[in-house]
């Protein structure tokens, strides 16, 4: 059968009742330090989500900005229009300086484009290395160092 110590043992509270109780006594003789403790971790919260929202706000700004620099680049290989380069070349140049990381070097690779197109060769070689020496994306590289190798062959 079972011994009286066992029997204690049972009818003592777990610990997960001891922990509630404990942190329950603990807000019960601290409630303003945990309203202010609260109302801290939402404001961290709020600005920590404000931020994401903010990015994620950025993030498609930057693409639709290239989406409008590529339309007016496909523009340009169809009609040949100047007005059509130049509002392209503005919409890279502006993403170029803005920004780091992908679209950065997505917009240093149609501005080589298009100095190759206005015959500034030194120029966009520069454009093309840069991008194959610090661009992260491996296609970005890729496509970069075959088009080097292109106008080396030249």
């Amino acid at each position: 059968m079972t011994s009286k110590k066992e029997k204690d043992i049972i009818h003592q509270p777990d610990i997960l009742m001891r922990a509630f109780e404990s942190v329950w006594m603990y807000v019960h003789e601290n409630t303003r330090r945990c309203i202010w403790g609260l109302v801290a971790l939402c404001i961290i919260v709020a600005a920590v989500a404000s931020y994401f929202v903010y990015y994620n706000y950025q993030d498609k700004k930057i693409q639709y900005q290239l989406a409008g620099g590529i339309r007016a680049m496909d523009a340009y290989s169809l009609t040949k229009a100047q007005a059509d380069i130049d509002k392209a070349e503005g919409i890279f140049q502006k993403i170029a300086v803005e920004t780091n990381g992908n679209p950065r070097y997505i917009s240093k690779l149609y501005l080589a484009n298009i100095s190759m197109v206005r015959g500034k060769r030194d120029e966009a070689l520069k454009m093309y290395q840069d991008v194959s020496q610090n661009s992260s994306n491996d296609a970005l590289t890729y496509l970069a160092d075959k088009t080097i190798k292109g106008m080396e062959k030249k």
